[in-house]
C-alpha cells in the first residue's frame, strides 16, 4: 500500500474536503435565505409600521424591531448560523489539525521574522471577549488560529478567496513611495500580504497580540513568497521610535476595542508615523437607515462584538482631528459588488465600509 502524501504546502492542507462541503452549502443556503427573503420580511414589517424613512435614534428602532416577528426571526436565525458557521470551521480543522501544527512549525526557510513578546500582558478587552462568538479566541493556541481563519473563509466564501477585498483596499490608497509599513490588527496577514503585493520593497510589518496567529500569518507568507516582519504587540504600545514609519494601516480592528483605547492607539500611532506619514483605516459605518442599522447593531451584539455600536456611534473625522491628524478624508467605501445605489436600496440588506485617510 502506498505512503500517504504528505501535504507540504498549507493552502493545500486548508483546501475545502469533499465531506466539508455538504454543510457549507446547508450554511450558505440559509445565509441565503436570511439575507434575502427573511430581511424583506422583516422590512416589510417595518415600513408597514413606521414607513420607509422615519427618523430614529438606535434605541427607538430597537424597540420598533423587538415589535416585529420577521425581525426578531431574523436575529435568531442569524444566532444559529454563527453557531453553525464555528462548527464547521472546527470540525474541519480538528479533522487535519495534528498535519496543520506540524506545519506551523518554524524552519529555516522561513521568509521574513517573527518577533514574540514574552512579557506583553492582554488587555482585558481582548483576551476577556470570545469575539464573534469563537469559543477559546484566538491566541490561545494554534487551534484557535486556525479555526479563525477556517471561519473567516466561510464569512466571505467566494468573496474573498485570494483576499480581493484586502487588494482593493490596499489598491485604494494614496499613491506614495513608503519606506516602512505597519499593518496594525494583522490577525494572520490578510491586509498585510496585500500591503507586500502593493508595495514590494519596503519593510512591511505585522503587528498583532495574538502570536498563534503570527504563526499562522508567517507560515502563509512564506508560501506566498512574501517577507514580512511579524511582531507580537497592541495598538497601544507600539514598538517603533518616533517618526519611524512611512504608513500605518489599521482593517476591521477598531470595531473591537473600546472608544478610549482606540483614542489612544490613534495617538500611538500619530506618534510613530512621520511627518507626513500616512493612516489607512477600513471599517463598518451606518447607513442611516434605522432598520438595517439596527439589525446590524443586534448582529454585533450577538456575535460578541461588545464595542462594536460605540464605535459606529463615534465621528471618526472628529476622532482622526483630535488626535492631531491633517488631510482627513472620511467616506465611503464600496468593495467589488456593491455600489451607493445598492446601498440605497432598502429592500436589499447591505455591508456599508468606509475609508479613512489622514496624514500626520
Amino acid at each position: 500500500m502506498p505512503d500517504t502524501p504528505v501535504i507540504a504546502r498549507l493552502d493545500d492542507l486548508l483546501a475545502w474536503r469533499p465531506e466539508d462541503k455538504p454543510a457549507i452549502a446547508s450554511l450558505m443556503a440559509l445565509r441565503r435565505h436570511w439575507s434575502g427573503t427573511l430581511y424583506r420580511r422583516a422590512r416589510a414589517e417595518w415600513d408597514a409600521a413606521v414607513g420607509p424613512s422615519p427618523q430614529a435614534t438606535l434605541r427607538e428602532a430597537a424597540a420598533i424591531a423587538e415589535t416585529l416577528p420577521a425581525a426578531r426571526e431574523f436575529r435568531q436565525v442569524d444566532r444559529w448560523l454563527q453557531g453553525e458557521l464555528w462548527r464547521i470551521a472546527e470540525a474541519s480543522v480538528d479533522a487535519r489539525l495534528p498535519a496543520l501544527s506540524a506545519l506551523l512549525v518554524p524552519r529555516e526557510a522561513d521568509l521574513g521574522t517573527l518577533t514574540a513578546d514574552s512579557a506583553l500582558t492582554l488587555p482585558d478587552y481582548y483576551s476577556g471577549t470570545d469575539f464573534h462568538l469563537q469559543k477559546g479566541g484566538i491566541w490561545r493556541e494554534d487551534r484557535g488560529a486556525l479555526v479563525y481563519l477556517m471561519g473567516a473563509r466561510l464569512v466571505h466564501v467566494g468573496r474573498n478567496d485570494a483576499f480581493e477585498l484586502h487588494d482593493a483596499f490596499a489598491a485604494a490608497l494614496p499613491d506614495i513611495s513608503p519606506r516602512r509599513v505597519l499593518d496594525l490588527g494583522c490577525g494572520y496577514g490578510k491586509t498585510t500580504f496585500s500591503l507586500r503585493k502593493r508595495w514590494p520593497q519596503p519593510q512591511v510589518i505585522g503587528l498583532d497580540p495574538a502570536l498563534p496567529c503570527l504563526r499562522l500569518a508567517r507560515r502563509m507568507a512564506s508560501e506566498r513568497g512574501h517577507a514580512i516582519d511579524w511582531r507580537q504587540g497592541i495598538g497601544e504600545r507600539i514598538p517603533e521610535a518616533d517618526g519611524a514609519l512611512d504608513l500605518v494601516t489599521v482593517t476591521m480592528v477598531f470595531h473591537e476595542i473600546p472608544p478610549p483605547v482606540i483614542r489612544a492607539i490613534l495617538t500611538e500611532i500619530r506618534r510613530v508615523l512621520r511627518p507626513g506619514g500616512v493612516l489607512a483605516m477600513l471599517e463598518n459605518r451606518t447607513l442611516g437607515d434605522p432598520c438595517r442599522d439596527v439589525l446590524a447593531a443586534w448582529h454585533s451584539m450577538l456575535i460578541a462584538e461588545p464595542w462594536s455600536v460605540p464605535y459606529r456611534a463615534l465621528d471618526i473625522a472628529a476622532e482622526l482631528a483630535a488626535a492631531g491628524f491633517t488631510a482627513i478624508d472620511h467616506r465611503p467605501w464600496y468593495a467589488a459588488g456593491t455600489s451607493p445605489e445598492i446601498e440605497r436600496d432598502t429592500q436589499r440588506w447591505f455591508t456599508p465600509w468606509a475609508l479613512s485617510v489622514a496624514r500626520r
